[in-house]
């Protein structure tokens, strides 16, 4: 179990960030900010979401919980004395796994949206790891162990300004051909083009998973055009796509702005997306033995997206 501690309040468990008193289901739901990383991103995703406690744009007994490997991150002596903040020092896969398999910690009909995840700009494929081992392990749970959960890669190319696909099969995306500061909120108008924001990465690779090519942006062609980028196709961009019926869905975990600056996941997303997995799982048969379902990590502008396999093992 990961170490856990609260600001000047010695170690706590997973249960620790709940209130005693009686709701309408026995809890009063406190709201909680599960951060990711304990560095110079952690510090500034947690402050800014203290100020907005203390500028009352958040509940006042709202938890910020920081994890990180190391037992003395940054974020540390940088909030440590701090009311409101947690730490608790594990892996980040660890700690997920962990802190969502634990109803007493984490239930998705109870909590609702009070739990959001703000995860790091540079982290790894975070939540698809999570999705196939929490699949994977519900799926042993049912005694279904005869059916396979793995990872592949996302081998089409969707002509956006920047794709890059790394050793594991994770495939970098972004709308943008420019350098955003990690701190945009990703506007209706985009102050790099001037302009309305009038692409989002969600629908996108919805429709390009769906045998639909990426919409070029208006509002940036001038500019991609300037640095010779693509701007997403028309119809020629479909030799690219997968082919039609390829996929049997897409799940994508979108992070957009939340509250002063900060973007958030809603930590039930990824118990919805387990759901529609086991369900895809459980209907393969040996007429069709095999399901492949994109699997996403997004903001409207930015992203990356590999591909989880389901079969039946032979």
């Amino acid at each position: 179990m990961p170490d856990r501690h609260a600001s000047s309040r010695g170690f706590r468990n997973l249960t620790g960030s709940r209130s005693s008193q009686s709701g309408s289901k026995g809890f009063l739901i406190i709201m909680r900010f599960i951060v990711i990383g304990g560095g110079c991103y952690g510090i500034y995703h947690s402050g800014q979401l203290y100020k907005a406690i203390q500028k009352g744009k958040l509940p006042a007994d709202s938890r910020l919980i920081i994890v990180d490997r190391n037992a003395a991150p940054a974020a540390l002596a940088e909030h440590g004395a701090k009311p409101n903040f947690e730490f608790v020092q594990s892996d980040w896969q660890t700690f997920l796994q962990q802190f969502l398999a634990d109803p007493a910690a984490f239930e998705p009909n109870r909590d609702g949206d009070q739990v959001q995840i703000v995860p790091a700009p540079f982290a790894p494929h975070l939540f698809f790891d999570w999705l196939r081992f929490a699949t994977e392990a519900a799926l042993v749970e049912r005694d279904r162990s005869d059916i396979a959960v793995e990872r592949t890669g996302f081998d089409h190319k969707m002509h956006l300004p920047y794709e890059f696909t790394d050793q594991s099969g994770n495939h970098f995306i972004s709308r943008a051909g420019w350098t955003c500061p990690s701190s945009c909120i990703e506007p209706q108008k985009c102050p790099a083009v001037k302009g309305p924001r009038d692409w989002d990465l969600d629908l996108d690779l919805r429709n390009f998973v769906a045998g639909q090519s990426v919409k070029p942006s208006v509002s940036a062609a001038s500019a991609l055009s300037r640095a010779s980028l693509p701007n997403g196709h028309q119809a020629t961009a479909l030799l690219d796509a997968p082919e039609p019926g390829l996929y049997s869905g897409v799940e994508t975990f979108t992070c957009h702005h939340f509250v002063h600056g900060i973007g958030t996941v809603p930590a039930r997303r990824l118990f919805e997306a387990r759901q529609r997995l086991l369900i895809l799982a459980e209907s393969l048969t040996p007429a069709r033995p095999r399901a492949l379902v994109a699997v996403g990590t997004v903001s409207h502008c930015h992203g990356v997206v590999a591909t989880i396999a389901l079969s039946l093992k032979s």
